[in-house]
């Protein structure tokens, strides 16, 4: 027969690896980068005399997004964007990288707008963003 002590040691041990298995399990695999941040939106004036209103990956271009180089933060990452208010909750939720820019290399965005105004009211940011890539 166990002894009381046998049994507390076995639940502690049981609890221990749950505790340890959940946190690798549920681990922030984020990380931050700081880059330059312009702004565009799907106009002909931002986007070129062949804009047609899809980004890269075939998204709407009206709806809130960022064009990233995919060599740095790879096309369907998930971006939290400090001061850009266009996520699922309007308070700089994540924001899905899904489009591209011939100027968009290295550590540099272009956070995209519905309105030339909006983009160009962003002007240029030098920022921290998060990144859960896809």
């Amino acid at each position: 027969m166990k002894s009381i002590l046998d049994v507390v040691f076995t639940a502690f041990i049981i609890i221990l690896l749950f505790a340890v298995f959940s946190a690798v399990a549920f681990a922030d695999m984020s990380t931050y980068l700081e880059v330059k941040a312009t702004a565009y939106c799907p106009c002909k004036v931002c986007c070129g005399a062949n804009a047609d209103g899809i980004t890269a990956t075939g998204r709407d271009a009206f709806l809130a997004g960022v064009a990233v180089d995919p060599e740095i933060i790879p096309l369907g990452s998930r971006i939290d964007i400090p001061f850009y208010n266009r996520g699922v909750n309007k308070n700089g939720s994540w924001i899905l990288a899904d489009d591209t820019g011939l100027a968009i290399k290295g550590r540099r965005i272009d956070v995209r707008f519905k309105t030339h105004k909006e983009a160009v009211e962003w002007g240029v940011k030098n920022i921290i963003i998060r990144i859960w890539e896809k």
